[in-house]
């Protein structure tokens, strides 16, 4: 773990003060849920969606697009995209925080989860 990213105790205890964006796909959400709050952006379209325009990306996500000083933690499955979307979303000027335990941990610890339907 990197001095920036996030354990589940710091996460499900805050989880109100930041913007969790999972980067699985949908195939993904729809077999094992999300996290509650949590926006789903597929790292394949993570440029793309952060440069949108903000209804753009309201349309899209069904979220209001964060700004750059609210903090996102991303998450996976297991934390290897993850990483790789914390490193390309600070490389965008946003304040990011990788889960490296991701979706496997917070259900390995109990942590809520929402279903998604198809």
């Amino acid at each position: 773990m990197s001095g920036d990213d996030i354990d589940y105790d710091e996460l499900s205890s805050n989880l109100g003060n930041y913007v969790v964006i999972d980067v699985r796909n949908k195939e993904e959400l729809e077999k094992m849920g999300k996290i509650p709050g949590s926006v789903n952006i597929p790292i394949s379209e993570l440029d793309e969606a952060m440069d949108m325009n903000d209804d753009d990306f309201q349309e899209k996500y069904g979220s209001p697009k964060p700004t750059s000083d609210q903090t996102l933690v991303t998450q996976c499955q297991m934390g290897g995209r993850a990483r790789r979307a914390a490193d390309a979303l600070a490389g965008k000027g946003y304040q990011a925080r990788a889960y490296p335990g991701s979706f496997k941990d917070w259900t390995a610890k109990g942590g809520q989860v929402d279903a998604v339907n198809p």
